[in-house]
């Protein structure tokens, strides 16, 4: 299996530089953890009930009290058990005592008394924010959707821009890539916190996930590609600790802005213009210039690297990387577009779908129990920066995680936990009937869920980025990404679902994340092993890998260990297409 693995440990040197530049592209998570969870504040959707007039006109009426207007005028939702949101007792404005309900509303009995829907407004809870999208375009009731359907469209940006991301980064570098995108996403993230209206603010939001999504996906390869072999796994799970703390710290960035607007600036400043700087300050990745023949190139980064690192690159290591790779009869494969070349060889294939069914299911939980903090018992702020700490600790775990059992099972045991206990923090929340202790258990075990996907999560990344040779590296990381947001699009639904049927999205939640933990359990470990270069060298490693197991006998897939020629493997594909 031809690799550069060689060439990169040759010019560690005492690794200084090379440390620094990959912790510098592991705070990518910064961006990624404020674009990805910005809507909790942003959008958020406060206490809200009917506008009572003139009752409500403090001058007016200096002396009735917030609670007093609550009880008297709106009735309790039936499924929640909370004051409505949407509907209140139709009453007569012009009766001047509100303690005399006959007059009020033509009956001193509440069941008698007729509900209508909202016509003066509505009035917010501002105690937690000053202004969300929400409050500022009355996106509740007739409207609640609107708010869902942004943040929905949001991730569908994530999906257009894994899509587009890996394949500009497999075509025109990684570096490239991310300076225009650092660039455009600065751009049209300030602007959304322009937005006249909700309409300009979903396109926009749409934009700027197209346009910020090649800056993760084209950095964090370039990290990766960038490493040693023993430093990929703690690298890429770094990726996801800056994640989780700055999680945490736009907890806090919320507190100080309470104004979406205000919000929506301070986190775009914070996001892209330490990235816009770096992208200008390093060099291709070395790994990309070869697979694309600028071996000249890629010699004059390594030794700029080597440099650097306070050593030199051995002539000798190089040239017989060169020769190796010059040797070999797939290079002229390394030019077929690697869409098509997972397309058509069988284990790839299989791999990469399975691998997109558990980026799928993963997002769908981890988005689902992210937007949901604001129905959890607790405040959205506290809510919010507990998440951040289960991914915080959830990184810390798995690298010690992956050292003793290896990605593959990692990922099954995670998902599997993240199974159970979304099933059973909606069985505690059912049952509970509102008691404090069931609602705090509920909130434990959805923590718990969070930390469990966060886990998964973290490992799929890098694990990915490991299992696919670097000619389709962010290829096959984008077309993850992009089932990933395949999840996440529908994510926000099951959101506005749970406040009609609480049960409901949690049991899909499990049942998915079951099947996906199945899956996850057979894929191949990449735990210490070379970066591969060409897709020949690992579809003969996948063939090995799936020889003898169920996964592969249910799917009819060709193992190189049955039949070892070419020849003789076009047969097996035709024998085992017609059993199929």
């Amino acid at each position: 299996m031809f690799s550069l693995d060689n060439v990169i440990e040759n010019i560690v040197g005492n690794g200084r530089y090379q440390i620094f530049i990959c912790l510098c592209f592991s705070a990518l998570g910064i961006s990624s953890s404020y674009m990805n969870t910005a809507s909790v504040f942003i959008a958020a959707m406060p206490d809200s009930r009917c506008r009572i007039e003139p009752y409500d006109n403090i001058t007016a009426y200096p002396n009735i009290t917030e609670t007093e207007i609550t009880e008297l005028f709106i009735p309790l939702n039936d499924i929640t058990k909370k004051p409505d949101r949407c509907q209140m007792y139709a009453f007569n404005t012009s009766c001047k005592d509100i303690q005399d309900s006959n007059c009020l509303f033509g009956t001193n009995n509440v069941n008698e008394m007729r509900t209508v829907q909202c016509d003066a407004g509505y009035k917010y809870d501002r105690s937690s924010f000053e202004e969300t999208i929400v409050t500022e375009w009355d996106l509740v009731c007739d409207k609640v959707g609107i708010s869902f359907l942004a943040t929905s469209l949001n991730y569908a940006g994530l999906l257009v821009g894994s899509i587009m991301g890996g394949l500009v980064a497999d075509r025109f570098g990684r570096i490239a890539v991310l300076r225009v995108s650092s660039i455009l996403s600065l751009i049209v993230t300030c602007g959304i916190s322009f937005s006249p209206n909700v309409y300009v603010y979903t396109a926009l939001r749409f934009l700027a996930s197209v346009t910020y999504f090649p800056m993760i996906e084209s950095g964090f390869v370039y990290m990766i590609e960038l490493s040693r072999k023993k430093w990929r796994t703690a690298l890429g799970l770094w990726y996801n600790v800056i994640f989780g703390l700055f999680s945490m710290t736009l907890s806090v960035l919320a507190l100080i802005w309470r104004h979406w607007r205000s919000l929506q600036i301070a986190k775009s400043i914070v996001g892209f213009v330490p990235f816009i700087v770096l992208g200008w300050l390093v060099s291709e990745s070395p790994r990309w210039l070869f697979a694309h023949n600028k071996q000249a190139q890629s010699k004059q980064v390594c030794e700029v690297i080597a440099k650097r690192n306070k050593t030199q690159l051995s002539e000798e290591v190089w040239q017989d990387t060169v020769d190796e790779f010059n040797k070999s009869e797939k290079v002229k494969g390394s030019k077929e577009s690697p869409l098509r070349a997972m397309c058509r060889l069988p284990c790839t294939r299989f791999l990469m779908l399975c691998n997109m069914f558990v980026w799928m299911v993963t997002s769908m939980v981890y988005f689902g129990l992210l937007l949901n903090v604001g129905n959890l018992p607790g405040g959205v702020y506290l809510n919010h920066a507990l998440g951040g700490l289960m991914e915080f600790a959830a990184c810390a775990v798995a690298i010690f995680a992956i050292r003793k059992i290896g990605f593959s099972k990692c990922i099954s045991a995670s998902l599997y936990t993240a199974s159970l206990t979304c099933l059973l923090s909606t069985v505690v929340l059912q049952l509970g009937n509102g008691k404090q202790v069931f609602e705090t258990l509920s909130m434990v075990l959805a923590m718990i869920g969070r930390f469990a996907a966060s886990l998964a999560f973290g490992v799929l990344y890098v694990h990915t980025v490991e299992m696919f040779p670097t000619v389709g590296r962010s290829t096959a990381l984008g077309l993850s990404s992009m089932s990933a947001r395949f999840g996440s699009i529908f994510t926000p639904f099951t959101v506005q679902l749970h406040l009609t049927m609480p049960w409901l999205t949690p049991v899909i939640f499990s049942i998915l994340a079951f099947f996906a933990a199945y899956l996850a359990g057979n894929f191949p470990d990449t735990a210490d092993s070379k970066l591969s270069m060409l897709f020949e060298d690992v579809e003969k490693s996948y063939s090995d890998h799936f020889h003898g197991r169920v996964i592969a006998k249910l799917f009819c897939l060709p193992t190189s260990q049955r039949l070892n020629t070419p020849e003789k493997q076009n047969t097996l594909l035709d024998h085992e297409s017609s059993k199929c």
